[in-house]
């Protein structure tokens, strides 16, 4: 198939550091390349994956990059796979989804959520769920743990962050923080007085050094209140071989670790008490295990490729009323675009 991914202009495919819409983006478009489907990419300037061609846009104006998608989309495309959301909305006359890698969407015929727990509560069961996938081999795997808790993730107080010190205080372990501050004010008053010899913050990490950070924890704690669309380092956590902690009540999280019941946690009490008890935690080998078998970057592409054939061959694909993308006749959109 001739297949066209669709990515944001916000971070190049794939990112340096944080970037878990365009990392997905990155293994599945490598993915499809690697069973032999042409795949033409549409993303951020400095992208770099392995498709088959590769656009990036000429500017941060949406209705600039929508247009240059139509000049640049190949006739023969048998599908359209929009991570962004501006093709999707334009309905084309090609069969097009819309992967949602947070909440619901609107607007579109075909949404795909990352989760089934967000496609109920707040896609309405309209449409499908793919759980997303990594590349299990890119993660550095190592048996041998240090002692220290980890916590990886935006530094905001709907990730729990608060809970992850809690737990580290309680518990007597060294706790290393990484990741970008995104509430400067929540870091100040919940993170900041609490930091020590024991409990460091280390900034936004990325490449080898978050490999290692990942494969050498002890534990890494998820601990994440509100509801995560999926949770990314839950499976780049168990790759690396380290047990994850994290909420029942975290979103799609018991449904990511719904193989592992014995790692997730009713509160801080509770995660306290499994810190230090770790007897019951899997082995760095079947954490591992556990992510091949469910969430790879194949079995994510196999499940996309079915959904791709499933929408072809229903032929229910139809044009809405609305369709941008037959309206759309403004001068600056460029030659060609009537």
């Amino acid at each position: 198939m001739k297949i066209a991914q669709i990515s944001t202009n916000t971070i190049p495919v794939p990112p340096k550091d944080y970037g878990g819409t365009q990392r997905e983006v990155h293994y599945l478009t490598e993915e499809l390349v690697r069973r032999g489907h042409k795949v033409i990419l549409f993303a951020k300037k400095g992208s770099t994956a392995r498709s088959t061609q590769t656009f990036e846009y000429p500017s941060n104006d949406r209705n600039e990059q929508l247009a240059f998608i139509k000049k640049n989309l190949p006739s023969d495309v048998d599908f359209i796979h929009d991570h962004y959301g501006i093709v999707a909305k334009s309905n084309p006359p090609i069969p097009t989804i819309r992967s949602s890698h947070s909440k619901g969407v609107s607007g579109v015929q075909i949404p795909v959520y990352v989760s089934n727990t967000i496609l109920r509560k707040y896609g309405k069961n309209i449409g499908y769920y793919v759980h997303n996938g990594i590349r299990v081999k890119d993660y550095r795997f190592r048996k041998k743990k240090k002692g220290y808790l980890l916590f990886l993730g935006r530094i905001i107080r709907q990730k729990g962050v608060h809970h992850a010190v809690e737990v580290a205080k309680k518990t007597g372990k060294d706790l290393i923080l990484a990741g970008p501050i995104n509430d400067q004010k929540y870091f100040n008053a919940k993170i900041k007085p609490h930091l020590n010899k024991h409990i460091r913050y280390i900034g936004p990490v990325g490449g080898s050094k978050k490999m290692d950070l990942l494969s050498r924890a002890s534990c890494v704690l998820f601990t994440s209140t509100w509801d995560e669309p999926f949770g990314l380092v839950l499976i780049e956590a168990l790759a690396s071989g380290t047990p994850v902690l994290g909420f029942k009540k975290g979103g799609a999280v018991p449904e990511v670790l719904h193989g592992l019941p014995q790692l997730l946690c009713s509160n801080t009490k509770d995660m306290v008490k499994k810190v230090q008890n770790r007897s019951k935690f899997p082995s760095a080998r079947a954490c591992r295990s556990y992510v091949k078998k469910n969430f790879s970057d194949r079995s994510m592409t196999d499940k996309f490729l079915k959904l791709y054939k499933k929408i072809i061959n229903e032929k229910k694909y139809k044009i809405m009323k609305n369709s941008v993308w037959h309206k759309q006749k403004s001068k600056r959109l460029g030659k060609g675009l009537k």
